[in-house]
C-alpha cells in the first residue's frame, strides 16, 4: 500500500499466521547485528514485547543474554534502551538461568573511564537487583561511586542504592552509616541529601537499625525545616512505620502534629496523605484517640476560617478510610460523637465534594448499625441528605463522579435496610423523569441513575413497579441511544417478578427498537434474554442475523434466535395453526424446543473462532437440551403406565431379579433408565460450573440453580421406581435461594415449587398398594408440566453473551518430537523426563471475581493400543502436581517409567507403574485452584505421543 511503512521486525499483519518465539527471536537477533543504529535500537526495544508473548525461561535467558552482549560492546546511546528492557521486563527477570553470566557481562562495563558509561551500569545493575540482592562486588560498586566527583554517576549510584536496599537486609544494614554520614555530611549539596533520604525508607529489618534511622530522620525534621525536607522525610519515616507497623502509633501522632501546629498548607496537605496510607493499614493500628484529636484539629481550623475545602476534603478521605473498619464505626456511632457531628455538619457544605464525602461516611455507620442490629442515629438525616445530593448532583454533568459515589451508598443502604427501597426508587425516579433528555447528562447523569434503579430493583420484589408508567414516558421522550437501552433493561427486570407483558409495554419496546441502530438492538435483545423475556428477544435476534456481514456473527445470531425460540416455545401460550389457535400440549412444546436447541449447538459452533471461542455457550445449550430431552423421555415414561401394563410373567422376574419393582413391568426400567439420565445431566452441569472460572457469580448461581433441577427431578423418579432418592423423608418446606437477584429468585421459587410437588416416599391409598401408582406417576407428570409448562422463564446467564474477566492458560510439553506428528523414541527401560512450562494469560479486568492461586498438572499415561479397553481403565497411570505461579509463570517436572512392567514413574518423591512396550500416549492437563480451594478444570489439555522401543540385544560368540 501507498505510504505504508515496511518494517523488517514483523508484527503480527492482519490475516498473517502468528509467528513462533523462534522466528520473532532471530528476527530481533538479526536487528541486534545490523550495522544501521536505528534497526539496532528498533530490536532492542521489541524484546519486551517479545517477553510478554512468550514469557518462557529458554527465550528470556537467550535474549537476555543477547541484550548484556549489547551493553558490554555497545554505545552509551543502546546501553539507555537496554537498561529500558530491564526496567519494563522485571517481572521476567527471575527466569533467567545463567545468571553469574548476565551479570559478568553487564558489570564489565563499570570500569570503563566513561562516568555516563559507569552511571548507565549502575543504574542496569539497580534495575536487576531483586535477582542478585547480595552480590558483594555490586554491593562494592555502588559503595565507591557514591564518592564519585562526577554528579551523573553519584546519582545513579544512588538510585542502585535504593535498589538494591529494597531487596537485601545486608546491603541495607551495611549502608545505613554510610547513607547516614552523607546525610549529615557538610560536603553533600541539599539536593543530593534529598535523593538520599528515601534510601531510610528501607532500612527496617532490624531494630537496632531501624530506632537509628528513626533518630536520624527526627533530627533531619529538626535541622532542616524547609519544606522539601520536611515532605520527604515525613515520607520516608511513614514508609518505615507501615513496614514495621510497631511505629505506626508513634508517627501518626507525629503527622497529627504537624497537621495541628505547622501553619503551611503544603504540609498540612501532605500530613494528610500520609495519614490516609496509614489508614489503609488498619484503624487497629491507630492509636487511642488519633481520630478524635484528628477531627478536632478540623474543627479548630473550621472556627478559626484558616481551613479550606482541600484541607477539609483530605480530612474526609482518611476518616472515609478508617471509616470502612468496624472498629472506627462501633466506636462513633453514638449520638454525640465527635464524628458524627462533624460529618453532619459537613454534609450540608455548599461544596458538593464535602457534602459527598461526609454523607458516604455517615451511610457506612448506619450500615454497620443496620447489620449490627444496632440503632442507628441520624438516618434520617442520611436519607434526606442523600436524595437532596441526589437531585443536585443530576443537573450538572461534572459532578458524574460524585453521583455516582451517592448512588452507590444509596444501593448499599438499601441492601442493608429495604425498608429505604421505596423511598430512594421514589426519589431517583422523579429525577430520573425530570432530567432534561436533551442536554448531557442525558449521556452520563440517567444512565447512572437507570443503573442505580436497577441494582435497588434487584433487592427487593416489585421495588420497580410504581414506576413502570414514568419509565414508559421516559422511553418516549428520550433519544440518547444508551439510555433507551438502559430503561428497557428495566422495563425488563419490572416484567421479570412474576408478571405478563401488556400491549403497553409490548408497542413501547418494538418502538424503541425501530429507533435504534443494530448494536442497540443485539444489547435490547441480550437484556430480555437475560431476564427470560425470549418472546421479545427471538423477534430481534431474527431481524438481526441477516443484518450483519461476518459469517460468524451471522451463526452466532442463529445460535441466540434459535435458543430464544425453543424457549418461547415452551411458553404456554397458545399457537396459531390455519387461521385457529390451539394449545399445544406438553410434548409437542418439549419436542419443538428440542429441535431448535439442537439447531442452535450446530450454529454456535459454527460461529466459534480460535479468537473467539464459544464454548461456555455451546454447552450450556447442548446441556439445556438434554435436559429437555430427559423430561420429554420421562413423560413418556410416565404415561407407559397405562399404554404398556406388566407381562404375564411379572411374577418370575420379581422371584429371579429379587426386586419387588419389577412387577409393574416396563414402566420400572423406563423410570430408572429417566433417572439416570437425570444424575448424568446435573453431573455435566457440575462439570460446565468447573470449566467456568471467569463466569461472574450470576452465572454461577445459574448453573447451580439448573443442576438442582436435575437433581430434584432425579430425586423424585428414585422415589418412585427406588434408588437414591428414595430414602428420602417427605418432602418438607424447603427454601432454594442462588442469589437476590430477580431471575434468580424466580428460579428458586420454582425449585420451591418443584420440591413441593415431588411424590411421597409412603404407599398411596389409591386401590393399587403398590409403589408405582398413577398417583406418584401423576406428581412426576406435574413436575415436568411445571418446567417445562411455560411456567418458567429460563434467564440466560451473563457469561453466555461476555466475560468480564479472561484468565486463560498455556501450556508447553517438553521434550517434543523432532518432526511434528511422530512420537518421542524412548528406549525400554529408560525414563523419561517430561517437563511442563505454563503461562497464566489474563484479560484487562484480571481477578474480577476470583484469581489464581495454584496449577494443578494431571499428567496421564494411556498404556500401548493393542491393549483392550478393559484393560486400559486398570492400567491407566495418573499424576498430579500442584504449583504455585511466579509472576504468572509455572514449571513442574515429572519423571515416567514406560517401557518395563513394574517400573517406576516418579513425580517428585511420589510413584506408580508402566507396563509393556509400544506406544504410549502422555496428556497433560492444568486445573486452577483459587483462594477458597476450589478446582476449575478449565485448563488446557497437551497430548505427546511415545513409542518405547527395544534395544537389540547383542549376540554372544559361542
Amino acid at each position: 500500500m501507498i505510504g505504508m511503512r515496511m518494517n523488517a521486525f514483523n508484527d503480527t499483519g492482519l490475516g498473517e499466521p502468528e509467528q513462533d518465539a523462534n522466528s520473532a527471536l532471530i528476527e530481533l537477533d538479526k536487528g541486534l547485528r545490523s550495522n544501521k543504529i536505528g534497526e539496532q535500537c528498533e530490536a532492542i526495544v521489541r524484546f519486551p514485547r517479545l517477553f510478554e508473548k512468550y514469557p518462557f525461561p529458554i527465550l528470556i535467558n537467550s535474549s537476555l543474554l543477547k541484550l548484556a552482549d549489547v551493553f558490554r560492546i555497545g554505545s552509551n546511546f543502546l546501553r539507555v534502551w537496554v537498561l529500558r528492557v530491564c526496567q519494563q521486563s522485571e517481572k521476567h527477570l527471575d527466569k533467567i538461568l545463567n545468571v553469574d553470566e548476565f551479570v559478568r557481562r553487564i558489570f564489565s562495563v563499570i570500569h570503563s573511564n566513561d562516568p555516563v558509561a559507569r552511571a548507565l551500569t549502575l543504574r542496569t545493575l539497580g534495575s536487576v537487583a531483586g535477582i542478585i540482592p547480595e552480590r558483594q562486588q555490586v554491593h562494592h560498586s555502588i559503595r565507591r561511586s557514591l564518592d564519585s566527583h562526577d554528579s551523573v554517576e553519584v546519582e545513579a549510584a544512588i538510585y542502585a542504592a535504593q535498589m538494591f536496599a529494597a531487596q537485601s537486609k545486608l546491603f541495607a544494614v551495611s549502608m545505613c552509616s554510610k547513607i547516614s554520614d552523607m546525610i549529615r555530611g557538610q560536603a553533600t549539596p541539599a539536593t543530593m541529601k534529598l535523593q538520599l533520604i528515601p534510601i531510610l525508607q528501607y532500612m527496617h529489618h532490624d531494630t537496632s537499625t531501624a530506632s537509628m534511622v528513626n533518630d536520624l530522620c527526627m533530627e533531619l525534621l529538626g535541622s532542616y525545616p524547609a519544606v522539601e525536607f520536611v515532605r520527604v522525610t515525613l515520607s520516608a519515616l511513614t514508609t518505615l512505620a507501615s513496614a514495621t507497623l510497631v511505629d505506626v502509633p508513634e508517627q501518626v501522632a507525629l503527622l497529627l502534629r504537624y497537621l495541628h501546629d505547622d501553619p503551611r498548607a503544603f504540609i498540612k496537605r501532605h500530613a494528610l496523605d500520609l495519614l490516609h496510607s496509614l489508614a489503609r493499614r488498619g484503624a487497629h493500628l491507630w492509636p487511642q484517640g488519633a481520630l478524635t484529636s484528628l477531627i478536632d484539629s478540623t474543627t479548630t481550623l473550621l472556627q478559626d476560617g484558616t481551613v479550606n475545602s482541600g484541607l477539609l476534603i483530605r480530612t474526609l478521605d482518611v476518616i472515609e478510610v478508617l471509616s470502612q473498619s468496624a472498629v472506627t464505626c462501633d466506636a462513633n456511632m453514638e449520638k454525640d460523637s465527635p464524628l458524627l457531628c462533624l460529618c453532619v455538619n459537613a454534609c450540608y457544605s455548599p461544596d458538593l465534594l464535602v457534602a459527598v464525602k461526609a454523607v458516604t461516611i455517615l451511610a457506612r455507620v448506619a450500615c454497620y448499625c443496620y447489620e449490627e442490629g444496632l440503632p442507628a442515629y441520624g438516618d434520617a438525616d442520611v436519607v434526606s441528605c442523600l436524595e437532596s445530593l441526589i437531585v443536585l448532583l443530576a443537573l450538572d454533568e461534572g459532578h458524574l463522579r460524585q453521583l455516582k459515589v451517592c448512588l452507590r451508598s444509596t444501593v448499599k443502604l438499601c441492601e442493608a435496610n429495604p425498608k429505604h427501597c421505596p423511598i430512594f426508587v421514589d426519589a431517583i425516579g422523579s429525577t430520573l423523569i425530570n432530567a432534561n433528555t436533551e442536554g448531557g447528562q442525558d449521556k452520563g447523569q440517567t444512565v447512572a441513575l437507570c443503573e442505580a434503579l436497577g441494582a435497588i430493583g434487584s433487592l427487593s420484589e416489585n421495588a420497580l413497579l410504581p414506576l413502570l408508567p414514568d419509565i414508559l414516558l421516559k422511553l418516549e421522550q428520550t433519544s440518547h441511544v444508551h439510555t433507551k437501552v438502559m430503561l428497557c433493561t428495566l422495563l425488563f427486570q419490572t416484567v421479570a417478578g412474576g408478571y405478563e407483558w401488556n400491549a403497553e409495554c409490548l408497542k413501547a419496546i418494538e418502538k424503541v427498537v425501530v429507533s435504534v441502530d443494530g448494536w442497540a438492538k443485539y444489547r435490547i435483545a441480550r437484556g430480555a434474554a437475560r431476564y427470560g423475556h425470549h418472546s421479545v428477544s427471538t423477534k430481534i435476534f431474527q431481524s438481526l442475523k441477516e443484518t450483519v456481514a461476518s459469517e460468524q456473527l451471522h451463526f452466532w445470531l442463529s445460535g441466540l434466535y434459535l435458543v430464544t425460540s425453543a424457549e418461547s416455545h415452551l411458553l404456554d401460550d397458545p399457537k396459531e395453526s390455519d387461521g385457529v389457535k390451539k394449545k399445544l400440549g406438553t410434548v409437542e412444546r418439549l419436542n419443538g424446543a428440542i429441535a431448535r436447541y439442537a439447531s442452535a449447538c450446530a450454529s454456535l459452533k459454527a460461529a466459534s473462532t480460535p479468537l473467539r471461542s464459544l464454548q461456555f455457550a455451546s454447552e450450556y445449550s447442548k446441556l439445556r437440551c438434554e435436559f429437555l430431552q430427559c423430561m420429554v423421555q420421562l413423560l413418556h415414561s410416565c404415561r407407559s403406565l397405562c399404554t404398556a401394563p406388566p407381562p404375564a410373567i411379572a411374577a418370575t422376574v420379581v422371584l429371579a431379579t429379587r426386586d419387588d419393582l419389577q412387577r409393574f413391568g416396563r414402566v420400572t426400567q423406563q423410570l430408572r433408565k429417566s433417572a439416570k439420565e437425570l444424575r448424568n445431566c446435573a453431573e455435566n452441569y457440575q462439570t460446565l460450573y468447573q470449566s467456568a472460572f471467569d463466569a461472574d457469580p450470576g452465572s454461577l448461581a445459574n448453573i447451580r440453580a439448573l443442576q438442582e433441577m436435575c437433581r430434584l427431578m432425579a430425586n423424585s423418579v428414585e422415589r418412585v421406581c427406588g434408588g437414591v432418592g428414595a430414602a428420602m423423608c417427605q418432602p418438607n418446606e424447603t427454601e432454594f435461594n442462588f442469589g437476590e437477584s430477580v431471575e434468580m429468585r424466580q428460579l428458586a421459587r420454582c425449585c420451591t415449587e418443584v420440591y413441593r410437588l415431588a411424590p411421597s416416599c409412603g404407599r398411596e391409598g389409591d386401590g393399587e398398594g403398590g409403589a408405582i401408582s398413577h398417583v406418584r406417576v401423576g406428581c412426576l407428570i406435574a413436575q415436568v408440566t411445571l418446567l417445562a409448562g411455560g411456567k418458567v422463564r429460563l434467564p440466560l446467564p451473563r457469561y453466555f453473551f461476555q466475560a468480564l474477566q479472561a484468565t486463560s492458560v498455556k501450556l508447553s510439553v517438553s521434550p517434543q518430537p523432532r518432526v511434528l506428528g511422530e512420537p518421542v523414541s524412548l528406549p525400554q527401560g529408560s525414563q523419561l523426563a517430561l517437563k511442563v512450562e505454563g503461562v497464566l494469560r489474563h484479560g484487562r479486568r484480571a481477578s474480577l471475581f476470583r484469581s489464581v492461586a495454584a496449577v494443578c498438572i494431571s499428567i496421564s499415561t494411556a498404556p500401548p493400543s493393542k491393549i483392550n479397553i478393559d484393560q486400559k481403565d486398570t492400567n491407566m497411570n495418573e499424576l498430579q502436581q500442584t504449583v504455585i505461579p511466579h509472576r504468572d509463570f509455572f514449571a513442574c517436572e515429572f519423571l515416567l517409567s514406560l517401557g518395563s512392567p513394574g517400573a517406576a514413574a516418579a513425580v517428585c518423591g511420589g510413584s506408580t507403574s508402566g507396563s509393556g512396550g509400544g506406544q504410549y500416549q502422555v496428556t497433560a492437563s492444568a486445573s486452577i485452584l483459587d483462594k477458597a480451594g476450589n478446582v476449575w478444570k478449565c485448563g488446557p489439555r497437551s497430548t505427546l505421543q511415545v513409542r518405547v522401543h527395544e534395544e537389540p540385544t547383542k549376540r554372544k560368540l559361542p
